[in-house]
């Protein structure tokens, strides 16, 4: 079973784009493919990202709907400690809690649209990649 973490990017763009490359990622913990992986601050900023105004104008989704997908999302991923803190990431800080997440589940992967983290192409040993080339990672199997 592949592990991978995925950013808050690809968690929102899911949302969002029911039938896109990020929503295919995370169906494919349906079928077995997969464990995702996340912290609690993984989600919580998912939850926040997807109440911002300006995403609630394009979703239009309420905040019980949000709190319904985020219980649906923890249902289908496994959730890590969100212990480990890690300081790699100097030009959006932010982005470490998901190196952080990885090396605490030891991932394969982090499936990732940030360029921050796509940048790095691999960090102790875990790929990063962006939603296509997981993909293609995939179908190649």
């Amino acid at each position: 079973m592949i592990k991978i973490v995925v950013d808050t990017n690809v968690a929102v763009s899911a949302y969002l784009v029911s039938g896109g490359k990020p929503a295919r990622i995370l169906s494919l913990v349906k079928t077995g493919q997969v464990d995702i992986f996340l912290s609690p601050q993984i989600v919580t900023e998912i939850e926040r990202t997807l109440l911002r105004p300006k995403l609630t104008k394009i979703h239009k989704s309420s905040p019980k709907e949000i709190g319904r997908f985020i219980k649906a999302l923890e249902e289908i991923v496994t959730i890590t400690p969100g212990t480990l803190e890690v300081d790699v990431i100097a030009d959006d800080p932010d982005d470490n809690k998901i190196l952080a997440c990885a090396i605490e589940c030891r991932a394969d992967y982090v499936v990732s649209g940030y360029h921050h983290l796509t940048d790095l192409k691999e960090y102790k040993g875990i790929r990063v990649v962006d939603p296509n080339t997981f993909l293609s990672v995939i179908a190649g199997r």
